[in-house]
């Protein structure tokens, strides 16, 4: 994540970044309401992915950081060795970073007991982020960031001057495979 981030710092004026910028700064300012996480069940997915983008507008999370999330992310995929390379995972594993930096609705309120003390009582209740939100998050996302795909590997060299290789280019490695134990024959 902060080599994604000292790369953006140092690429800002490029016009890619400047369009990516712009269209995650709009999907924020044009998300609409927040919406309470009690209020979500039974809604669609796009209008789930909306309120969680209203929730990042609102804990004013910095399109600078969302982008940065989405560029970490799409690098580490692409350097190890043993990850799934395909689209859906890529963006899904993002919108699981994006979606936890604002989720939840968090209230608080004093309650008075039987014996005349105020008690504190919280409330936090959290959106379930399940596939077809992370989804369309995650898309919002890539279009937003397509451009900047092609410098991924600038990220990758930085993070690998800063903390060495990734544990997939360390000999020895091998790809982990799921073993499944053998059902015994039927008697």
């Amino acid at each position: 994540m902060k080599c994604a981030e000292s790369w953006l710092k140092a690429n800002d004026g490029h016009p890619i970044v400047f369009a990516a910028w712009q269209e995650i700064n709009v999907k924020l300012a044009m998300s609409g309401p927040v919406d309470p996480a009690n209020n979500l069940r039974g809604r669609s997915a796009a209008y789930k992915a909306q309120v969680a983008f209203a929730r990042l507008r609102e804990a004013k999370i910095s399109p600078d950081r969302i982008i940065a999330i989405y560029l970490a992310t799409a690098a580490l995929i692409e350097d190890d060795q043993g990850s799934h390379r395909v689209r859906e995972f890529r963006i899904v594993q993002a919108a699981k970073a994006v979606h936890r930096l604002a989720s939840g609705t968090h209230r608080s309120w004093n309650i008075e007991t039987r014996d005349g003390r105020m008690v504190p009582y919280a409330l936090h209740a959290y959106p379930r982020s399940s596939g077809l939100v992370l989804r369309r998050i995650g898309e919002t996302l890539e279009k937003a960031c397509d451009g900047l795909a092609s410098f991924s590997t600038a990220i990758i060299d930085a993070r690998r001057e800063r903390y060495g290789p990734h544990p997939s280019h360390l000999p020895g490695w091998r790809h982990a495979t799921i073993v499944l134990p053998r059902r015994a024959a039927p008697t």
